[in-house]
């Protein structure tokens, strides 16, 4: 009896153990994984919010007096009609408004809506007290650090600064993205969690009389996914060796990420949705460069074909070459359309755009071969091009497939310093010329090869 007693007394401090064990992982793990989901909302939003500032004109912001009269210039019927492009481009975006500060501090005007009268008017007062992040937007991007709920329903708001020219901010453009996604996964993993709780604490009752000593082993792989999945890797899954109660505990939390990570994607979807149709409507501005995009990221994904690179590459190829001049949003339109040849100066500042792309795409985490093509498609292998002089190997083969079809694009296409376009033949000459150079010896072929095949280019 005394053995007896023994044995049920360690039994019963193994299960207080491991179920109180279970109990904090739970509570950690969904904690971190709700923490990480929000910290993503509120980085896709920043860079929703720094984007749709490059898009406003800060001159023109600035020309336009805080006053109910404004609504008769053309500069606010100009600027309500970005703010609504801004905001048909993205089904998450909710409102979008520009505000600028007073002499009386703490109170702030609205300038332009793209709701117009239906929420406010020009001049209309604000007290910027009540959200600090929108103060802070007059400096840098911000977002705010809660959700909003009330009866224009779940928003998070995302601010950055209207800037001029020169690089005075003006006021600010503040993003209110719906939330109401956000809830619903939340509510869902709460339901989850109950679950995986109940299945847990069953676990550990049922097992702890016989196999309490296997335990240790898959509750540290449930923590060591919580620690993975708080450190942002949303594509990590819990090994399932077994289909009992622990197994469908690891199962229900593999769950739980497959969720967490279906909802980033979404919304890493949506801002890549919004960045192509922002770099879409610059390049429409322009007749010499309208499809150039679209063009680059054909020949692009066939020269890639053509290689015979696996499946993946060619998506990262397909989705960013589409995106390789998205800085250009924060490039003058002046230049940008400038007819005649550009000085040294202007040259200057068109080539920033490999960096403000970079800098837009940066928070969404995307791969890093994804992020190298906005960022070197402009490197040579001779190490003589921009912005980070790199050369030969440093170049990845991505970025030197959607190097040359820009290129290839660019000369067979008409531009202002070029009425005449090059010939496919010519256009293939000229790469030829700089093959090993300037561009890679195999990508250059690999496109007159694809040329060939395709009618395009004599044998």
């Amino acid at each position: 009896m005394p053995l007896r007693t023994l044995r049920a007394k360690l039994i019963a401090c193994w299960v207080a153990f491991a179920a109180a064990l279970v109990v904090a992982t739970n509570l950690i793990a969904f904690r971190t994984a709700l923490d990480a989901q929000f910290r993503q909302l509120q980085q896709t939003l920043m860079a929703v919010a720094s984007t749709a500032a490059l898009v406003i004109d800060g001159d023109l912001h600035e020309r336009i007096p805080p006053h109910p009269s404004s609504t008769e210039l053309p500069a606010y019927r100009s600027l309500i009609e970005r703010l609504r492009a801004i905001r048909d481009a993205n089904p998450a975006i909710r409102y979008v408004y520009t505000m600028v500060s007073s002499d009386v501090p703490g109170r702030w005007h609205y300038l332009g809506d793209a709701e117009e009268h239906e929420t406010s008017f020009p001049g209309e007062p604000y007290d910027v007290t009540r959200y600090p992040a929108m103060a802070a937007g007059l400096q840098g991007p911000s977002v705010d650090p809660t959700l909003t709920v009330d009866e224009w329903g779940a928003l998070l708001s995302g601010y950055a600064p209207i800037r001029t020219r020169d690089g005075r901010p003006v006021g600010i453009v503040g993003i209110d993205m719906s939330g109401e996604q956000v809830l619903r996964t939340q509510a869902a993993l709460r339901r989850w969690r109950v679950a995986v709780l109940a299945i847990g604490l069953l676990a550990v009752i049922g097992l702890g009389f016989v196999l309490g000593g296997w335990l240790s082993r898959p509750l540290q792989e449930l923590v060591q996914g919580t620690q993975r999945i708080g450190q942002g890797d949303f594509e990590y899954r819990v090994p399932i060796r077994s289909g009992d109660e622990v197994g469908r505990l690891a199962q229900s939390f593999n769950h739980m990420a497959a969720m967490l990570s279906d909802t980033l994607a979404q919304l890493r979807e949506h801002v890549v949705s919004t960045l192509q149709t922002l770099s879409k409507a610059i390049e429409a501005k322009d007749p010499y460069t309208r499809g150039h995009s679209a063009r680059v990221q054909h020949y692009a994904v066939k020269i890639a074909c053509q290689m015979g690179l696996p499946q993946d590459q060619v998506e990262v190829i397909r989705e960013m070459s589409l995106l390789h001049d998205v800085g250009k949003i924060g490039v003058k339109e002046e230049i940008l359309n400038k007819p005649s040849k550009l000085t040294p100066e202007e040259f200057e500042h068109i080539k920033r755009h490999p960096d403000l792309g970079y800098k837009i795409l940066e928070p969404l985490k995307l791969p890093k071969e994804a992020l190298d093509i906005i960022w070197c498609h402009h490197e040579r292998l001779n190490g003589q091009g921009y912005p980070r002089g790199l050369q030969e190997d440093q170049i990845p083969l991505a970025v030197g497939i959607v190097a040359v079809a820009d290129t290839f694009d660019a000369m067979t296409g008409h531009r202002p310093y070029r009425p005449t376009p090059l010939t496919f033949a010519e256009a293939m000459d000229e790469l030829r010329r700089h093959s090993g150079s300037h561009f890679m010896p195999t990508v250059v072929e690999a496109l007159a090869a694809l040329l060939r095949q395709e009618g395009k280019l004599a044998v």
